[in-house]
C-alpha cells in the first residue's frame, strides 16, 4: 500500500512542479526538470535507505521521522499540548543557552521544529518514512531551483554548468535530502540570499522580501546559530558595497577588519555578549560525544586572540582539505575524498585556465560568496572533530563556490589542453 501511495505523490508531485510560476520561470526543460527532480528523490531514498541499514533506526534522519510520528500521535489526544509544546521548555535554565549544543530549549527546537512539520506531512504518509521524505524533498528541491535562478541571472548562457553547480554536486544532493536540518538550512540559505539579490538588483526591498529575508535569517538563528553569525558581516558587506558602490574588495577588507576586531572584543565592552565562549564552548560539546569512526584530532581552544590564530591552520586544513585522498581507506569517507579532490583540481585549473574577463557587476555577489563561505568552513573547522559531521556541514556550502568556480574555468582552453595530450599520448 504504502508504495503505490508513494508512486501516486510522486506523480502528482512531477505535474504540479512543472505547474508552479516560480518553477517555469526558471526555465529548465520539462524534462530535464523532472530528471532533476527524480535525482533528488532518490538521493532522499538512498539516504534513508543507508541510514537505516548501516548506523540501524537510531540514526537522526530516522528518529526525527518516528518523533514526528509521535507529534502526529499526540494531535488527537492532547491537541493543545501539540500546539504549545514547541513553546514550551522543561529545563531548569528556562530558555537559557542560545548557543549551547545540549540540554538547552534552543537546542531541542532546532529538531523540534522539523519534527512539527514532518508530523504535518503524516497526515498522508501515515507516518511512512519514504512518503514523508517525499513530500519533505519536494520542497527542498525549491532550494536548489532558486539557487539555479539566482546563477542564470549572473551567469547567463551557461545554463549546463549551472545545472551541475545548483543540482548535481554529490555531497550537497545527499546529505540535503535526508530528512534532517541540512535540507531546512540549505533551502533557508538560497531563498534569503536569491532575495537579498533582488532587492540590491531592484534597488528597493518591498513586503514580500523583506519577510522572506526576515523568515529565513529568524529559521537560521534557531537552527544553525553558526551559520546566522557567518552570514551577518557578509551581507552587510554585500550590501554596502552595492548601494554604495564601493570597490568589493576594499569594503569587504573593512567590514571583515571590524568583525574581527568586534569578535575578539567585544566581551570587554557588553560583558554578556562572548563569542569566543560560544566557539570553545560548542567545539567541548562536540569533543565530548562518542568518539565516532572518522574521529581527528583537533586542538582544544582557548578564549584569546592568540590561540584562534594559533589554531587557524589546523581549521583551514580541515575544513578545505580533509578528508585527503590518503584517507581512502575509510569507506566511508571514499566518495567525499574523490569528491573533494576534484574540486581541489578544479581551483588549481582555474588558477592557469580561468577567463580573465570578471563582470565587474558580480563582484560584490562573488565575494560575499567567498567570504561566507570561508567563515563558515573556518567555524567548522574549529568546532567540529570528526570527518563526517565536517563534509556533511560543509556541503551546504559548495553550491556557493563551486558554481562561480564552473562559470569562470575556461573549458575551450581546457579542451584543447586535453587534445594536445591525447595527441601525445
Amino acid at each position: 500500500m504504502n508504495y503505490m501511495l508513494f508512486v501516486v505523490y510522486l506523480v502528482v508531485f512531477c505535474l504540479i512542479l512543472g505547474k508552479i510560476s516560480f518553477v517555469r520561470n526558471a526555465r529548465i526543460n520539462s524534462k530535464l526538470l523532472i530528471g532533476l527532480f527524480l535525482l533528488k528523490i532518490l538521493a532522499g531514498i538512498v539516504i534513508g535507505w543507508i541510514s537505516l541499514n548501516i548506523y540501524g533506526e537510531g540514526n537522526d534522519y530516522w528518529e526525527i521521522n518516528k518523533e514526528a510520528w509521535k507529534e502526529y500521535q499526540l494531535l488527537f489526544t492532547e491537541p493543545a499540548k501539540y500546539f504549545t509544546n514547541i513553546f514550551t521548555s522543561d529545563y531548569p535554565g528556562g530558555y537559557t543557552g542560545l548557543f549551547s549544543s545540549f540540554n538547552s530549549y534552543w537546542n531541542d527546537l532546532k529538531g523540534n521544529i522539523l519534527i512539527k512539520i514532518i508530523s504535518v506531512f503524516n497526515f498522508f504518509s501515515r507516518g511512512d518514512y519514504y512518503i514523508n521524505s517525499l513530500f519533505f524533498n519536494f520542497f527542498i528541491f525549491f532550494g536548489h531551483i532558486t539557487l539555479f535562478r539566482l546563477f542564470k541571472k549572473l551567469y547567463p548562457g551557461r545554463e549546463k554548468l549551472l545545472i551541475i553547480g545548483c543540482f548535481l554536486l554529490p555531497s550537497t544532493l545527499y546529505f540535503s535530502s535526508g530528512i534532517h536540518k541540512d535540507g531546512v538550512v540549505f533551502l533557508m540559505l538560497a531563498i534569503l540570499i536569491y532575495s537579498v539579490y533582488q532587492s540590491l538588483s531592484k534597488n528597493k526591498i518591498d513586503f514580500k522580501r523583506g519577510f522572506l529575508i526576515l523568515v529565513c535569517l529568524l529559521f537560521l538563528l534557531l537552527i544553525r546559530s553558526y551559520i546566522f553569525l557567518a552570514l551577518m558581516p557578509a551581507i552587510f558587506a554585500w550590501v554596502v558595497s552595492v548601494k554604495f558602490k564601493w570597490p568589493p574588495r576594499w569594503t569587504f577588507t573593512s567590514v571583515y577588519i571590524l568583525a574581527g576586531l568586534l569578535f575578539f572584543n567585544i566581551n570587554s565592552i557588553i560583558s554578556a555578549v562572548n563569542p569566543l565562549e560560544i566557539i570553545i564552548n560548542k567545539q567541548a560539546e562536540y569533543l565530548n560525544l562518542p568518539v565516532a569512526s572518522t574521529q581527528i584530532d583537533i586542538s582544544p581552544l582557548q578564549p584569546n586572540f592568540k590561540s584562534f590564530v594559533s589554531n587557524l591552520p589546523q581549521a583551514l586544513n580541515h575544513s578545505l582539505l580533509r578528508p585527503y585522498l590518503w584517507e581512502l581507506q575509510v569507506k566511508s569517507v571514499l566518495p567525499l575524498s574523490l569528491e573533494l579532490f576534484i574540486y581541489q583540481l578544479l581551483f588549481v585549473l582555474l588558477l592557469f585556465f580561468g577567463k580573465k574577463d570578471f563582470d565587474s557587476n558580480n563582484k560584490a555577489f562573488l565575494f560575499f560568496a567567498i567570504c561566507f563561505t570561508l567563515t563558515g568552513f573556518l567555524l567548522i573547522g574549529y568546532i567540529v572533530p570528526n570527518l563526517g559531521s565536517l563534509v556533511r556541514y560543509r556541503s551546504l556550502y559548495l553550491p556557493l563556490i563551486i558554481t562561480p568556480l564552473l562559470c569562470y574555468l575556461d573549458w575551450s582552453k581546457l579542451k584543447g589542453l586535453v587534445g594536445i595530450i591525447k595527441k601525445y599520448m
